[in-house]
């Protein structure tokens, strides 16, 4: 299955932020606990290289606690400001501190020049990670629009956070070649592309493949189901044990790949996350079942690429 999504609202998006760059102060760049390299845009990390920069691992309550701890503490090793967030719940005050002390140095600088300054924050990250949530919950009312899909946010919209913040919600960015069809496999699998344009019944096999590897008892103790060394069985046999069938009793994969990839989205198959941290990868790929691709450099250092 090949994967690739970049609407011509995504490319119109990208230049507004690029004009709207020097205005900017401060970025929120909100990542998919599940998939925080995966749901990491490279584009993104040019053009916010010279800015200070707050990561959010948000659906945090999704992802493994263990593993989230762990990607907190490699973000944080490379001088990174971050935190762990789970959408909804996410502590207002937590977020406004963090972004207050980021901000510290431009309003020092302002009110040596005797100015009062609006600090002002981009919110970007990938589609359906949870950007118009985190802004709505500080602006303490539903002024983004936010939907459980991607795509929802696509024009430029400035929010009053305080009498000292101002946030820009920006749409969704992918980039525009998803080389690395693993990572594009993971966004697939969490919802931050298009829905419309995929397989859902080789979607939901590769969900089937890659949770199998990793997880494998929480597929056993959701489905009671054996899992099997072929994902194709192990996906059948989901498929029956559920009574997902057509005429004849051949397995419905359709209304399989529907419930798996919903069951996924939702945590009840667990709390799962599919990017193993970099610290934990060896030199042999083939044993890192999680890892994405082949790319072992990590996370840059803040202002390197």
């Amino acid at each position: 299955m090949k994967i690739n999504w970049y609407p011509g609202h995504m490319a119109s998006a990208k230049r507004m932020l690029c004009e709207n760059l020097r205005l900017i102060d401060i970025a929120i760049l909100m990542l998919d606990a599940r998939i925080p390299y995966s749901s990491r845009n490279p584009d993104l990390d040019r053009l916010l290289e010279n800015k200070q920069v707050l990561t959010v691992l948000n659906k945090a309550d999704l992802a493994d606690p263990a593993l989230t701890k762990e990607w907190v503490e490699e973000f944080r090793a490379k001088g990174h400001e971050v935190m762990a967030v789970c959408g909804r719940s996410v502590r207002r005050a937590d977020i406004l501190a963090a972004l207050e002390r980021l901000a510290r140095p431009a309003v020092e600088k302002a009110r040596a020049r005797g100015m009062n300054k609006t600090v002002r924050v981009l919110c970007a990250g990938v589609p359906n990670v949870g950007k118009s949530t985190l802004i709505n919950t500080l602006a303490g009312s539903a002024r983004a629009r936010t939907g459980d899909r991607a795509g929802v946010t696509r024009g430029k919209q400035w929010i009053r956070i305080n009498d000292r913040l101002e946030l820009l919600d920006s749409p969704g960015l992918l980039w525009p070649r998803l080389d690395n069809q693993t990572a594009a496999a993971r966004l697939a699998i969490t919802g931050a592309l298009n829905d419309d344009i995929l397989d859902k019944e080789e979607l939901a096999l590769e969900l089937v493949k890659q949770v199998s590897a990793a997880y494998p008892e929480n597929l056993a103790a959701r489905y009671g189901v054996a899992v099997s060394d072929t994902p194709l069985e192990t996906y059948e046999s989901i498929c029956l044990a559920r009574g997902l069938l057509l005429k004849g009793g051949q397995p419905d994969f359709l209304r399989g790949a529907v419930m798996l990839i919903d069951e996924y989205r939702s945590g009840k198959i667990g709390r799962m996350t599919l990017d193993l941290p970099f610290a934990r990868l060896s030199g042999d790929t083939a044993s890192c079942n999680k890892a994405v691709g082949e790319d072992k450099e990590g996370i840059p250092a803040h202002g390197e690429e």
